[in-house]
């Protein structure tokens, strides 16, 4: 009976040894998991403030763009070339509003984990 007892108080303490060893682990990768959260969140605000400008660079680019080609049309002098170039500028300040975008979700989603921990 005591052989019995003894043997089970041995189990137990292994498994206690064991479990200090994996909580220890899960408390190192909790500690990095916030530490890479803390980072990405750093490097998504820093692109998204460059993004931001590039953002508002396109748009005035665009405008531009915009008035000189109507002004052309209703003088019937708009060019094939200007056209194009009006819809390429359109799609580049599309794809910046876009990635700006995207990391504005990425920072919110990073905030909402955040706050979960």
């Amino acid at each position: 009976m005591k052989k019995g007892i003894i043997i089970v108080l041995a189990t137990t303490l292994l498994i206690a040894c064991g479990e200090t060893d994996t909580r220890k682990e899960i408390n190192r990768r909790k500690a990095a998991l916030k530490e890479k959260q803390e980072t990405e969140l750093k490097k998504a605000q820093d692109e998204l403030l460059r993004t931001d400008s590039l953002l508002q660079i396109a748009n005035l680019e665009l405008d531009s763009l915009q008035q000189k080609v109507e002004k052309d049309k209703k003088a019937l002098k708009a060019t094939p070339e200007e056209l194009t170039l009006l819809t390429r500028t359109r799609i580049k300040r599309d794809s910046i509003r876009t990635q700006a975008e995207t990391l504005g979700m990425k920072i919110r989603y990073i905030h909402k984990k955040q706050k979960e921990e």
